[in-house]
């Protein structure tokens, strides 16, 4: 009998036994060979007369990214039955399921379990298999649909209650809807209510780029339910509100559609908008027959006087008011900075608010927790370093799995940022995340370009970094380059005491999945 053999289909998928597997998607790669009667192809070299391996390997792929299995076994069987049911003409089937990142506490380089399955009657007429296939309706087989990835920006405000943390709040929730990811925050802006009646609270603003799975209907009513989670009641359209979210912009797209027109129709006329949107991205431009570069719509538009920079660090919850500078211990009272284990003091280091041009280096942050919610609570971790004025996040690295003998097992990653903070700031903002969550997360500023200090509460680069899997494996895997201290961190891997504690869980968690 004649075989087709693919190799190497690999999706992501949350199985496994284990609690946290059922959550967090990890790679698995499936080798599958397919037994069958070839003759009529290699005759007619038409396609109809054999088996479509790329529609194959789609059903593989469905069925990797479907529903929660515990065993790679039956995650075997049922790709083996998939392929069975949509291609008649396969007498047998061999199906391998490797799981390359299974979370084993040694060292290890694959885990596989291989099936063979043969077609109940395998042993008939094979040409009569071939000529079901052959006739078999189109309709019949179901190709999985590949989401497409869309650019969108909204706005959000506020004027009512605890505004500042309302709107914190909100930017989490919506990088945490299903396939979305909030790639950039703007600063906090404060708005006169700018026709509206005397007495009317000042309104809060800000803009969020993001990148989404969603449809532009779907992300709509999505905000709109973060919306009413806060509180808003939609009855009059010019009322204070808690929280106000709204699509700006959506790929470009321009529509007039009556329940989600694009670009919003009178963006280009609103400060509170233009501002802050200019302010994240400077080369934006706003789509539509009133559109142009947003800066430039900005110096026209008629409340462009009613509205004030409020905050640029307003996304971490210690903000406490407009900051004219960023001194060292930013965001931290002076026992939640001795608590730290690095300091937010380094007397080699300008201190914030002099004249001297601050330099722009590449530092590693490396993030731990045993925390339940840990893969959340990195998220926003991230979302808020890179929301700090003077950081750009350009990096994050796979999450790891960390087993420890004596405690609750835990999470980790790294990710590396560009930055204009001293490294005294720096651990100074590490401190401020770590306080707003309790504690539950662990950040330590690991390395900084150009930067060497001994000081007792500021060590750069991290002492004991050189020994940790859990910072070295996902840094390594981020950046197979890395050099820490003048070792590569391939070598001090390779010699770490807990490398065999460590394993992969996903190189796509940032991305939250449905």
């Amino acid at each position: 009998m004649d075989t087709i053999t693919l190799t190497g289909v690999h999706a992501n998928g949350t199985h496994g036994v284990l609690a946290f597997e059922h959550e967090r998607p990890q790679t698995f790669v499936v080798d599958a060979t397919l037994h069958l009667n070839l003759t009529r192809a290699g005759q007619s070299d038409d396609l109809n007369d054999t088996i479509d391996y790329g529609r194959v390997a789609k059903d593989i792929v469905a069925v990797i990214e479907g529903p929660h299995v515990g065993l790679i076994e039956r995650l075997a069987q049922l790709i083996a039955d998939r392929i069975l049911a949509d291609a008649p003409a396969v007498m047998q089937i061999d199906v391998t399921v490797h799981k390359p990142h299974a979370p084993i506490v040694v060292a290890f380089d694959d885990v596989s379990v291989s099936i063979t399955r043969v077609r109940d009657g395998a042993c008939g007429d094979a040409e009569q298999a071939l000529s079901e296939q052959l006739h078999e309706p189109a309709s019949s087989v179901v190709s999985p649909v590949i989401p497409s990835m869309h650019s969108a920006v909204v706005a959000l405000g506020g004027n009512v209650s605890e505004v500042e943390s309302t709107l914190r709040a909100a930017v989490r929730e919506i990088d945490a809807l299903p396939g979305t990811q909030v790639t950039g925050i703007s600063p906090l802006y404060r708005t006169a209510a700018w026709g509206m009646a005397d007495g009317t609270p000042d309104f809060l603003n800000a803009v969020v780029e993001l990148e989404t799975e969603m449809g532009s209907h779907e992300l709509l009513a999505a905000l709109q339910g973060i919306e009413a989670d806060h509180g808003r009641i939609r009855e009059n359209h010019w009322d204070s509100r808690p929280l106000d979210l709204d699509i700006i912009d959506y790929d470009g797209i321009t529509s007039a559609d009556p329940d989600l027109a694009l670009p919003h129709p009178r963006a280009w006329q609103r400060a509170f908008v233009l501002a802050p949107w200019a302010a994240l991205n400077p080369n934006a431009k706003l789509a539509g027959a009133h559109g142009g570069p947003v800066a430039s719509l900005l110096a026209v538009a008629p409340d462009r006087n009613a509205v004030q920079l409020e905050s640029e660090d307003w996304m971490l919850s210690s903000h406490a008011g407009k900051k004219e500078s960023a001194p060292a211990g930013w965001g931290l009272s002076a026992g939640a900075q001795e608590d730290h284990p690095q300091s937010r003091f380094a007397s080699q280091f300008p201190p914030a608010g002099t004249d001297e041009k601050p330099v722009s280096r590449k530092a590693i942050v490396s993030l731990d927790s045993a925390s339940h919610d840990a893969e959340k609570i990195f998220r926003e971790t991230i979302v808020s370093l890179d929301s700090v004025p003077g950081n750009q996040v350009q990096g994050i690295s796979p999450l790891y799995h960390v087993s420890h003998f004596d405690g609750p097992d835990a999470m980790s990653a790294v990710v590396q940022l560009e930055t204009k903070l001293p490294a005294a700031d720096l651990i100074a903002v590490l401190g401020s995340i770590e306080a707003a969550h309790d504690l539950a997360v662990d950040l330590d500023l690991v390395d900084m370009e150009g930067v060497t200090s001994d000081e007792p509460n500021c060590s750069v680069p991290w002492p004991s970094a050189h020994s940790h899997a859990s910072v070295l494996a996902p840094w390594l895997d981020m950046d197979p380059d890395a050099m820490l201290g003048g070792d590569p961190v391939s070598f001090l891997l390779a010699m770490a005491p807990d490398a065999g504690q460590v394993g992969l869980l996903s190189d796509n968690w940032v991305m939250p999945q449905q």
